[in-house]
């Protein structure tokens, strides 16, 4: 029974990869569920056998991937160090991982995506759902971030962020201008992903100068 679990397991990441990849590649309305097990290397049975239909392996694909994938890069905000250090330090990750990580480009590629025309799937408003809820969360992120409120957060003198030191260098006034600047940055460099990586700034502090430079002046 336990080995019958971990195959079924096994089968449920293999179709989610492969219909990561498929979707970015092709586009959600254009993937047929025999192209996921195809790519998959499996029947479409077993793509029934885990999923309803296409719709649900979309909203499976985005609530699978959206933490796993992002997490290590929102992690570098989480890290000990002056506020400006830690927010070069994350715009330059995400630029690298749009570069070098396909699953995260992959990801990003999808989720950005705001065709939902009437060709889209019926129902594809859940994964649209989700894709808002995540995007929402990161403007949150930001936005606490920007404003100095992150508990156990400390500036380069090891000040709590909420003592006042930890809003050195932020815009005090209006985090959340920040912040939606921010996002809409990642955003952007997202979608000049999935067109082509190489249009993409500099993978270093002279590609992140102009957002960080709006947010932190």
């Amino acid at each position: 029974m336990r080995r019958t679990a971990e195959e079924a397991a096994q089968t449920k990441a293999a179709l989610l990869e492969a219909a990561l990849f498929q979707f970015a590649e092709h586009g959600v309305a254009a993937t047929k569920l025999a192209d996921v097990a195809q790519r998959a290397g499996l029947t479409r049975g077993a793509v029934y056998h885990h999923f309803t239909d296409k719709t649900a392996l979309y909203a499976a694909v985005i609530a699978n991937s959206w933490d796993s994938v992002t997490a290590p890069v929102w992690a570098v905000l989480d890290s000990d160090g002056p506020v400006e250090d830690r927010l070069r330090e994350f715009l330059v990750a995400w630029l690298r991982r749009l570069r070098e990580d396909r699953h995260f480009r992959a990801l990003l590629t999808i989720t950005l995506n705001a065709s939902y025309g009437p060709d889209q799937p019926e129902g594809i408003s859940d994964g649209r759902a989700s894709k808002s809820y995540g995007l929402a969360d990161w403007l949150q992120r930001l936005e606490t971030f920007l404003a100095g409120k992150r508990d156990g957060a400390a500036d380069g003198n090891g000040a709590g962020a909420g003592a006042g030191a930890g809003q050195r260098g932020t815009h005090a006034d209006d985090p959340s201008g920040a912040a939606a600047g921010i996002l809409a940055w990642l955003c952007g460099t997202a979608l000049l992903a999935a067109t082509d990586p190489d249009l993409l700034p500099p993978s270093d502090a002279s590609g992140v100068a102009l957002p960080l430079r709006g947010a932190l002046p």
